[in-house]
């Protein structure tokens, strides 16, 4: 494996994960199974002694198998596993943007707002 498709499939991992444990998803996909395994847990003792609702709503538990399954689709799919891998990574970089975007913006109004005060 390229450190290239490593790359892209780590933060195709990464999105995947976070969309389970965190986002709505289209038609509340996620939001649906979070909600389903929850209920599970709360009727079934299986459930909870495996860690159902943990699964689906941890993303460091989660990523795990998620990292797994895209590993296995790359023995199996080779470099075709790109066309998987791809959407999901460059949604991620388009996060880290708005973040960094955000963090600058933030450093920015700290630093006028810090300037006037001082200049009272």
């Amino acid at each position: 494996m390229s450190l290239n498709i490593f790359f892209y499939l780590a933060l195709g991992a990464w999105r995947l994960a976070s969309l389970v444990a965190n986002e709505d998803g289209p038609w509340h996909i996620f939001k649906r199974i979070r909600q389903q395994a929850e209920q599970w847990c709360k009727q079934y003792k299986f459930c909870s002694d495996l860690g159902l609702y943990e699964l689906f709503s941890c993303e460091w538990c989660n990523s795990i198998w998620i990292g797994t399954g895209l590993t296995l689709l790359y023995l199996w799919l080779g470099d075709a596993i790109l066309y998987i891998a791809m959407p999901l990574a460059l949604s991620t970089v388009a996060i880290i943007i708005k973040y960094v975007v955000q963090v600058l913006q933030s450093a920015h109004q700290y630093f006028e707002t810090g300037n006037k005060f001082h200049q009272r």
